[in-house]
């Protein structure tokens, strides 16, 4: 039996409690508005980017507040990260895919 990527599951202990957001953008599908996600840099994974989708609204941070600030502290509530994968040809393409119910800022010590 061949293991699929989507059965790999990244360990607990490998995810921060808290993000670093560098940029933050509309989450669309399709033209339609489903929430905001925020592309974080992870310290503890050799500073990888992953882009976390959140539905809401509203942005717990505004873009022009994050150009000022030069990035925000953000946590999570109830992240889910699972890895991907897509073969193209010869080319294989992978990652990593994120989504949360909810975030919040964190105030910088």
């Amino acid at each position: 039996m061949p293991i699929r990527i989507k059965d790999l599951v990244l360990p607990k202990e490998k995810l921060e409690k808290e993000y670093q957001v560098v940029q933050v953008s509309k989450w669309q599908k399709d033209g339609e508005v489903l929430g905001w996600a925020y592309e974080c840099v992870l310290p503890k994974l050799r500073f990888e980017k992953i882009s976390v989708k959140v539905e809401s609204e509203l942005p717990v941070i505004s873009k022009e507040e994050l150009e000022g600030n030069g990035l925000a502290i953000v946590a999570f509530d109830g992240l889910v990260v699972s890895p991907w994968g897509r073969v193209n040809g010869n080319f294989i393409s992978y990652g990593l895919s994120a989504v949360a119910n909810s975030a919040r800022t964190i105030q910088q010590k």
